[in-house]
């Protein structure tokens, strides 16, 4: 699960306040993608933050029902609705459920491979290992994983339609849904005139505008432990900060820790980070990056970070921390 990031006012709010004067405010929502979702701004009265606020928590609500793989909702198709018709038929999907299938494919290509939404089936075992505790069958995994092809996901434009042509294959959009969705929302809140806040959904943050003062936000990369403390800090404006951890999502069998980041060639958990966290424009880019790069050597995380432009900012698991920033 990708982890909290905790996004941290430079300087406390005043008590008293010049009349007129932006005002802090926060909220938080425990009603989408199973995650906290926090969103923090500056606001002239809490009316214009209740407005803000209502407008982030209810788009929030509503993409996680279009992308959800677990229920079902009367009155719409969503991606459990498309997983469900697996082989059998495509299912009519609206605009903004396929444009996030259009970003999986796209992220596949940027990423090699090592972001996979089609892993579903591969996927689901291990989710079954981390309920009842017993690892997943070596023989069952190979064959699950003959049914992650991306390119079974059809999805036709002009019918406004997805089909997954296999009937063994399911979506897991777990990579790539949250940070996709709070891009939206921030994108959204920018739109409707809103200008200095942060939302922060479950290791996604995303900054906008400035904290009091005009200065930058400053967001900390909690530790990959367990209530473990701040182990990196950054000034962050106009930008996302994603970290993928696999210290929340996790099952200890026989003394071993196995998380929930899967690599798709050895079908097991990555072996090299406890945390990795991107800083990007885009934070639905950003979520895809802080997995695929999860998945890599620390050199070939790095030079990936390097020839793509952004910073990274990574915990291996033989305890070095490394910015790129700092190179």
């Amino acid at each position: 699960m990708k982890r909290l990031i905790f996004v941290v006012c430079a300087l406390l709010l005043l008590t008293l306040c010049a009349c007129g004067k932006p005002q802090k405010y926060s909220a938080e929502s425990y009603d989408a993608f199973d995650t906290v979702i926090s969103v923090t701004a500056y606001c002239r009265s809490s009316a214009e933050f209740d407005k803000l606020s209502g407008q982030a928590f209810a788009r929030f609500a509503e993409l996680s029902r279009k992308l959800d793989i677990y229920y079902e909702y009367s009155g719409m198709n969503n991606l459990r609705t498309l997983n469900l018709a697996a082989g059998r038929e495509p299912v009519e999907l609206d605009g903004e459920t396929l444009a996030l299938l259009r970003f999986c494919r796209e992220v596949y290509d940027i990423t090699g491979g090592k972001v996979n939404v089609a892993m579903g089936s591969v996927l689901r075992l291990w989710h079954d290992a981390r309920e009842n505790g017993v690892l997943p069958d070596e023989d069952a995994l190979r064959q699950a994983a003959e049914h992650c092809d991306i390119n079974a996901l059809v999805i036709d434009e002009a019918a406004g339609t997805a089909y997954l042509t296999d009937g063994e294959m399911s979506l897991d959009v777990g990579a790539v849904a949250k940070g996709w969705a709070a891009q939206r929302v921030a994108d959204e809140l920018k739109a409707g005139g809103f200008g200095d806040f942060v939302i922060s959904a479950g290791g996604n943050v995303i900054t906008a505008g400035s904290a009091e003062g005009g200065r930058a936000w400053r967001v900390g990369v909690q530790s990959s432990e367990e209530n473990g403390g701040i182990i990196a800090s950054l000034d962050s404006r106009d930008e996302a900060v994603v970290t993928s951890s696999g210290s929340q999502r996790y099952v200890e069998i026989d003394g071993v820790r196995y998380h929930h980041i899967i690599d798709p060639q050895t079908l097991a958990p990555a072996k090299y980070m406890r945390s990795m966290t991107v800083v990007h424009p885009d934070s639905g880019m950003a979520d895809a990056l802080s997995t695929a790069l999860f998945l890599m050597e620390p050199a070939e995380a790095l030079a990936a970070a390097e020839a793509g432009g952004y910073r990274i900012i990574m915990l291996t698991n033989d305890g070095e921390l490394t910015d790129s920033a700092d190179r």
